[in-house]
């Protein structure tokens, strides 16, 4: 089979016209995988725009799912190479945020909040009584049980004719005010690789920004909420994502952003 593309957690391999072979990394939990073999084929069922999962499978001693293959390239692409265009994708970005956001998703079994405490549990960085605290905080947030993503970013949004979301590992039903929260720091937050240039890095971390607060203005215009709905999800969901491979100094600004939240909150 030709290799068609690479992520940090799988490779990507062509099967035919119509089909890929997503093959992931052996050091991937196998349980992971059929998470998201299982909450795409949910996610498909529901008629939102991603990619059929066709076949759960072993390939050289290795787990793989294949999957509907579509055209385009990611959201991510698209903003860097057309950087002037930065509004109307971040508005592609939020309007799609919001269409997921509408599916009532009550029979997924992975639930938002759970996910969160397991990983503010196993979180570096943070004193027990901290993630106790912050846990018990996350619980007095309000409920519901809509379609989360989880990692929705603009490389797990691919352009073509269509507008697909990929990548469901992290898929769960929960509040939406978390869901976009998570998307907030993710364009908040992010150390440069090293060595990038002084100019290239203003340069990114404006670009960031302005991707930033034209998704969330978006997003709060279609659908009606406030940001005051998605603040207090902030803290519970940069303590979940210390468990997660990231730079030292993003972990350093997570932090930062923590203390200063639990000195106000708390």
């Amino acid at each position: 089979m030709k290799q068609i593309g690479q992520g940090r957690t799988a490779d990507i391999y062509e099967v035919d016209e119509s089909s890929i072979l997503k093959l992931y990394k052996k050091d991937i939990f196998h349980e992971a995988i059929e998470i998201e073999f299982s909450v795409s084929q949910f996610v498909y069922s529901l008629g939102m725009n991603t990619p059929k999962p066709l076949d759960l499978l072993w390939q050289d001693e290795r787990r793989g799912i294949i999957f509907q293959r579509v055209s385009g390239g990611s959201l991510l692409d698209a903003i860097t190479r057309r950087p002037l265009l930065v509004k109307k994708y971040a508005q592609i970005l939020a309007s799609l945020h919001a269409q997921l956001h509408a599916c009532e998703a009550r029979d997924l079994k992975r639930k938002q909040k759970e996910i969160l405490a397991y990983n503010i549990k196993s979180a570096p960085l943070l004193t027990e009584e901290e993630k106790n605290k912050i846990i018990t905080y996350l619980y007095e947030l309000p409920d519901d049980y809509k379609l989360c993503h989880g990692d929705f970013h603009p490389d797990n949004i691919m352009l073509g004719e269509q507008h697909w979301v990929i990548d469901w590992m992290t898929g769960a039903v929960g509040h939406p005010a978390g869901d976009a929260a998570r998307t907030v720091i993710l364009l908040s937050f992010g150390a440069l690789p090293p060595g990038t240039p002084k100019f290239m890095g203003t340069i990114i971390q404006m670009l960031r920004k302005k991707i930033k607060n034209e998704y969330l203005k978006h997003y709060l215009m279609v659908t009606g909420r406030d940001f005051a709905d998605i603040d207090p999800w902030i803290l519970p969901i940069a303590a979940a994502r210390l468990v997660e491979w990231v730079p030292e100094e993003e972990k350093n600004e997570l932090l930062l952003e923590i203390k200063k939240r639990l000195s106000k909150t708390l």
